[in-house]
């Protein structure tokens, strides 16, 4: 668990506010409802400070949406322990689990090509023109957000983001919540 939290942290402090490409998702076909009133959020990150921004964003998204949301540190403190997030859940009366939480951060590079021109005047002049190319590196950050039910404990729903990394955690777990908390209740997952 410890792995996975440094994992995600450096998955989140490299985010940014840019859309969000949903590549999967799913949904239990057994799950049958009702959608949760109460969720409880939790960021897997190595950074207290990550978790706590990332829980609060996501949190106040989903209030403003019309759920009830929890972060998950101001209930367990920064213990991050399974048996303690099981307890919150009990105690809380959630009714669903979200989790986000880094799945991988690769390295890619763009090279977009110069632009090249040749003409002239009817043969007469001729002339050319070439720019050379740029080349651009980034860091594409898939992150995976899963919701468990507090009464079964089984997962109800995943879905996997990708994004361009960058530093903004709030800006980017705003980005998020925008653009899963509409397909979480198309879903009936959320009320």
């Amino acid at each position: 668990m410890k792995a996975l939290a440094l994992a995600a942290a450096a998955a989140l402090l490299i985010t940014g506010c840019t859309t969000m490409n949903v590549t999967d998702s799913w949904k239990d076909p057994s799950f049958a409802g009702p959608p949760a009133q109460h969720v409880l959020v939790v960021g897997v990150a190595r950074s207290t400070t990550t978790r706590h921004v990332f829980e609060d964003a996501f949190a106040a998204q989903l209030r403003a949406a019309g759920v009830d949301a929890t972060s998950s540190y101001t209930k367990t403190g920064d213990d991050e322990k399974e048996s303690a997030i099981k307890d919150l859940v009990a105690r809380s009366g959630a009714d669903a689990l979200l989790v986000t939480r880094l799945q991988r951060v690769q390295q890619k590079v763009n090279v977009h090509s110069g632009a090249y021109y040749t003409g002239g005047f009817w043969g007469w002049y001729g002339g050319a023109y070439a720019s050379a190319p740029t080349v651009t590196q980034y860091d594409e950050v898939t992150l995976e957000t899963t919701v468990w039910s507090a009464k079964s404990e089984k997962m109800v729903w995943a879905v996997t983001t990708k994004n361009i990394g960058t530093s903004d955690i709030e800006g980017k777990s705003r980005s998020l919540a925008q653009e899963l908390i509409p397909k979480l209740k198309a879903d009936g997952i959320i009320r």
